[in-house]
């Protein structure tokens, strides 16, 4: 999995790229013209109006999109290479492990790096600390 922009993103589009990649600790591309080679699963940024507004999920099985509105500017820095867990109790944490291809657990561990998803937000988590949020 890699995670990039539509071409000529937003300074926006591509900050949350890159912090969203870093935290599912996958690379970020950017895209210019390249095409996906049907083998890898790519999350694309897309934006309205220069503002982060979803992610498409194109892999062979074919695409999906999450809507969503970005609360706030990602926190900058670099993460250790930790790959996160969606925790949750609703159906709709277990779509989010899914569309992320990420282990589910409805136990939350405050010293791990977790998506924390409820009642339509999903919070990026690191050591306890939010890295940045969602509303789907």
């Amino acid at each position: 999995m890699l995670v990039t922009t539509a071409r000529d993103p937003s300074s926006k589009a591509r900050r949350f790229g890159r912090a969203l990649a870093a935290f599912l600790s996958v690379p970020y591309l950017n895209r210019g013209k390249h095409s996906s080679g049907g083998e890898d699963t790519w999350l694309v940024v897309v934006e309205d109006h220069g503002n982060p507004r979803g992610l498409v999920k194109r892999s062979i099985a074919g695409e999906e999109l999450l809507a969503f509105r970005l609360l706030g500017e990602p926190l900058a820095g670099r993460l250790k290479k930790d790959v996160p867990v969606v925790t949750g109790r609703s159906t709709e944490s277990k779509a989010i492990a899914q569309f992320f291809e990420l282990r589910w657990s409805h136990l939350p561990d405050p010293e791990a790096r977790t998506i924390s998803v409820a009642s339509g937000r999903i919070d990026f988590m690191d050591e306890g600390a939010t890295r940045f949020s969602l509303r789907l």
